[in-house]
């Protein structure tokens, strides 16, 4: 009944409660053999005299502790057939003796024969959250990386962690999430069901280890469960969000942590995040320089709050003095000005990056930028504008070679865009190279260069 429910919940876990469901119709066949029998006394109440039941007891376990497991089972049975409720002990010593079974044969079917005496256990004397865990625990130990009872174990654990999470301990919360891992790597289960499993795991043993709840040794299992989750492709923004946003607030002291989800929400591509906005406040909040102010201004340019960016902008102008930062300051906001369609401020923004430092090639890539595509009146005039963003796409390339590819991108493009031989005839513009002064808000002496028709 708890895999059809768990079907249900998480439509990700479809693959594994299939693959369960041939396991329990498949595996379980032989091991019913061994305990069918006394299992369909118990159902139907035949119950003999208490003093038999002790005479089989004793025989039971004096043959096992002779190591005749054998003849052990053989009253084993009986004592569980006809005095089913008599002690709890007769279970774990059921299970003691079929795990060994198991160890000396590597007969898998002794494992389901283990469960059922578990589940038989459970149906007389109660504990199921301590059973079910413990049946979790055994399968993890003795299936190996069989993806049918690694599938069994996380699907006990999933429920465990719904029904009864109070009653689960640290490991068992490390054992769901690296069962889910293996199950993911083996393409069984899918992304929304590990990222179910990790977002569980990894907010309560965080919560735990805070209040002291969990021993020491789980704060590494908190990092290895955090890498993995940060590098398997199953992390979300979304993940992301519910583990660590409330925390970002009441910890935003905490540079560690904070550069932690920082780096998180990078990695996975969140950075329109809302977790990711109030995580770069925090970082400008424990360190006012000109990057993080830079990265709060762009965060508000995608925004579409532009008087933010501004002041976001001038703080970072202001918070580092040097030639080479302010430049790169200047690079932002003139970008930002060219988005908005205002190429004149952008242009001057480019050219007083460009003053403050001569090495900055990108301010000369943004000055070609915002002379593309100028409006300065007639179509020659508008055409004559591309003979300028060609000359500083040239620059650019000679003081950082590194942009060549790009630049000569965009130097094919607009070489198409330079005024006809015609158009140029028409004004009395006869050879290539002449000087040539464009007009309008650009003021720039360039040379005429024809358009290769």
């Amino acid at each position: 009944m708890h895999d059809h429910k768990m079907t249900k919940r998480r439509k990700t876990e479809k693959r594994t409660s299939v693959l369960i469901a041939s396991v329990c119709l498949s595996v379980l066949t032989p091991a019913v053999s061994a305990l069918t029998a006394p299992f369909q006394e118990t159902l139907s109440g035949e119950v003999q005299d208490s003093t038999r039941c002790d005479s089989l007891t004793s025989l039971y376990e004096f043959h096992a502790m002779n190591g005749e497991h054998g003849r052990a089972l053989d009253f084993w049975r009986q004592v569980q057939g006809d005095c089913p409720s008599s002690s709890e002990e007769l279970y774990k010593d059921g299970e003691a003796m079929y795990t060994e079974l198991f160890s000396s044969t590597g007969d898998m079917a002794f494992i389901d024969t283990v469960l059922m005496v578990i589940s038989q256990r459970t149906y007389y004397f109660d504990g199921k959250p301590a059973n079910d865990l413990h049946k979790a625990e055994l399968l993890s130990d003795l299936a190996g990386d069989d993806p049918a009872y690694l599938g069994l174990c996380y699907n006990i654990l999933a429920e465990a962690a719904e029904t009864f999470p109070d009653q689960m301990e640290c490991r068992h919360f490390v054992l769901m999430a690296t069962t889910a891992a293996s199950l993911y790597a083996m393409e069984i289960i899918g992304v929304e069901e590990v990222d179910h499993a990790f977002v569980t795991a990894i907010g309560t043993l965080e919560a735990r280890l805070e209040n002291n709840q969990c021993d020491s040794r789980h704060v590494e299992d908190l990092q290895n469960l955090e890498v993995y989750f940060t590098t398997c492709g199953a992390m979300t923004c979304s993940s992301i969000d519910r583990l660590y946003s409330k925390k970002v607030d009441s910890n935003f002291r905490d540079t560690e942590f904070i550069d932690k989800v920082f780096t998180m929400l990078t990695e996975t591509g969140c950075t329109d995040s809302d977790v990711y906005y109030n995580v770069a406040v925090k970082m400008f909040a424990n360190n006012k320089s000109a990057e993080n102010a830079v990265r709060l201004a762009e965060l508000n340019i995608a925004r579409n709050n532009t008087e933010r960016a501004i002041s976001y902008f001038t703080e970072a102008y202001n918070r580092d003095t040097t030639s080479a930062v302010r430049s790169e300051v200047l690079i932002r906001v003139a970008v930002m000005e060219l988005g908005q369609g205002k190429r004149q401020e952008a242009r001057d923004r480019a050219e007083h990056a460009w003053q403050l430092n001569k090495r900055n090639a990108d301010a000369l890539m943004l000055l070609a930028d915002c002379y593309a595509g100028a409006e300065l009146g007639s179509s020659f005039d508008n055409h004559t504008a591309y003979w300028v963003a060609v000359d500083y796409l040239e620059a650019a390339i000679r003081i950082d070679p590194s942009l060549r590819k790009e630049a000569e991108g965009k130097i094919r493009t607009y070489s198409q865009l330079f005024p006809t031989r015609e158009e140029c005839f028409y004004r009395k513009i006869l050879d290539e190279g002449t000087v040539f002064n464009v007009g309008g808000w650009i003021g720039e002496v360039t040379r005429v260069r024809f358009r290769r028709e």
